[in-house]
């Protein structure tokens, strides 16, 4: 579950992320690494990490490495928009345009979804 981008300035920098599900919960990691100013060197070099729904640039470089798997989302008793709504902090204006179009979920994100859901019924 690993891209490649380039930083600025130096072209030798790589951007990691990637996205897991550790003890039950999805997470996700990102970092710079350069053969120049080493792994994760302050300042020059990072690594972050959270839970839930990564940041737009990790999940854009999740999703560019991995593609993502299309969710309906919605149904009967509303258990599933509350474990999207939970799981990944949406919003009520992206539930309804889940609803109405589905959910690009990255592959992780699929999997802890469907954790999820089988253990809200």
């Amino acid at each position: 579950m690993t891209i490649t981008l380039y930083c600025e300035p130096c072209p030798r920098c790589v951007f990691h992320a990637w996205q897991l599900i550790e003890r039950g919960r999805l997470l996700w990691m990102s970092e710079w690494e350069c053969d120049t100013c080493g792994f994760g060197a302050p300042e020059t070099c990072s690594r972050s990490e959270g839970r839930g729904r990564p940041p737009e640039e990790v999940r854009a470089a999740v999703v560019a490495a991995e593609g993502t798997v299309l969710l309906r989302v919605g149904g009967s008793g509303g258990a599933a928009l509350k474990v999207f709504r939970d799981s990944l902090g949406m919003t009520m204006q992206e539930l309804l345009s889940a609803v109405r179009d589905g959910y690009r979920a990255t592959p992780v994100e699929a999997r802890y979804l469907a954790e999820q859901l089988s253990g809200a019924q």
